[in-house]
């Protein structure tokens, strides 16, 4: 492989001191990297990304991969698996608002016990077209598990690798063995490894992983979640989720059948589904009056934002959650946000900015919804908006992928020197 040559580091790079204060990440002040001569080159190959039959799966990772493309030359490689038993690759590249991705899909193979040599065979060979087609990159970023196969479809090449981590199962505790294994030695080979949960740290050690940390928060599009240019709030209450265990909607349905009773002209509104979007539906039906509530399905970003301009307040009475962007997007749209003490969101929703509640209590969360409705929270959510929208936008996180794209990538030239 050719030997390629990076960016030169215009004053000393001075790595991020990592520190643990009751499982809370926090990093001290370190000396920015600048990038000098050109633009660092990253590949992002992420586990989730959307489709065109999935435009929700993965939003987080497309955001991070727009945010880098500010300050890096990116390009995306999504490669995932068709149900198909027919192990040929199908391969399609796009411009998404120029980011060159790259859309792959392999069949699973029709002979037994072979599913993962052929899984690794395409990987490998989706990597080498990418790879061909657009280059030699100075770093390549992934996330969590895949980042352990992305890792070991890339030897021999001596690419560096970060890795993001998103996976809500290292809070609820449900990691099997062979995963802790497969995370334990990807955060090992992992040039920087970026938690969008801030007490992350925590749960690594329960485990008894260790890396190079820096929090990595999700981001969002702030030209379409901003707040309205004159707050006129409808005695709307919105929840957007994809309707799973995790987030709870029951908790949602049963907490605004209390409400009605007292506020017969609030409604439900509800974005988003899954194959349990039925059911759900169904039993808002049967706990709820006529017309109190309406589902939507999937809308477009835009959409979701004017509701949540709209809306008295937003709910996501989750049970485990490390950053969910839904909420970031309310914030920052100037919608009041009622949410669980769980994860990063204890965090993101702090005292003055939204209202917590703890899991399954449906009784605080229908006090909460009155208070959203009333308008009696008491939040400044101009200056809330104000600060989500300057911490979490674009811009800001795409400097820290930046610095950190760019210490990895050093740190590997200093290896090779």
């Amino acid at each position: 492989m050719r030997e390629k040559v990076l960016p030169r580091i215009e004053r000393p790079l001075v790595e991020q001191e990592i520190a643990y204060k009751d499982g809370q990440i926090f990093t001290t002040a370190a000396q920015t990297p600048a990038l000098s001569g050109r633009r660092l080159k990253v590949l992002f190959v992420p586990e989730w990304y959307p489709t065109e039959h999935h435009k929700v799966w993965g939003t987080f990772c497309r955001e991070h991969a727009h945010a880098a493309a500010l300050y890096e030359n990116v390009a995306v490689l999504a490669f995932t698996s068709r149900p198909q038993r027919w192990p040929t690759m199908q391969w399609e590249q796009i411009e998404d608002n120029g980011v060159p991705t790259f859309r792959v899909t392999y069949g699973h193979s029709p002979i037994p016990k072979t599913t993962l040599p052929f899984f690794y065979f395409h990987l490998r060979r989706a990597l080498g077209r990418v790879l061909h087609e657009w280059g030699d990159p100075d770093v390549i970023h992934t996330q969590d598990t895949h980042a352990y196969h992305v890792m070991k479809a890339l030897w021999p090449r001596r690419i560096p690798v970060v890795m993001s981590q998103h996976w809500t199962a290292f809070m609820e505790r449900t990691l099997s063995r062979k995963l802790i294994r497969q995370y334990r030695r990807a955060f090992q080979r992992a040039a920087r490894v970026l938690p969008d949960n801030k007490f992350a740290a925590s749960e690594y050690q329960h485990y008894g992983l260790q890396a190079a940390i820096t929090w990595l928060p999700n981001t969002i599009d702030t030209q379409i979640f901003r707040p309205p240019l004159r707050p006129v709030r409808q005695p709307w209450l919105l929840h957007a989720s994809t309707l799973l265990p995790q987030k709870r909607f029951p908790d949602v349905v049963h907490a605004f059948a209390r409400v009605r009773r007292q506020r017969s002209e609030a409604v439900l509104h509800v974005v988003g589904g899954s194959p349990s979007r039925a059911g759900m539906e169904a039993l808002a039906a049967r706990e709820l009056p006529s017309g109190s509530f309406r589902f939507h399905g999937y809308l477009e970003k835009p959409d979701l934002a004017e509701l949540m301009r709209q809306a008295s307040g937003f709910v996501l009475p989750s049970v485990a959650e490390n950053l969910p962007c839904v909420l970031i997007e309310a914030m920052a749209c100037g919608c009041p946000v009622l949410s669980t003490r769980v994860g990063g969101i204890t965090d993101l929703v702090r005292e003055g900015g939204g209202l917590l509640v703890d899991v399954g209590n449906t009784e605080q969360i229908a006090e909460g919804m009155c208070k959203l409705l009333d308008g009696t929270h008491g939040f400044d959510m101009a200056q809330v908006s104000h600060e989500i929208r300057q911490q979490y936008s674009r811009a800001a996180v795409g400097r820290i992928l930046h610095e950190e794209h760019l210490r990895a990538a050093h740190r590997a030239c200093s290896l090779k020197g």
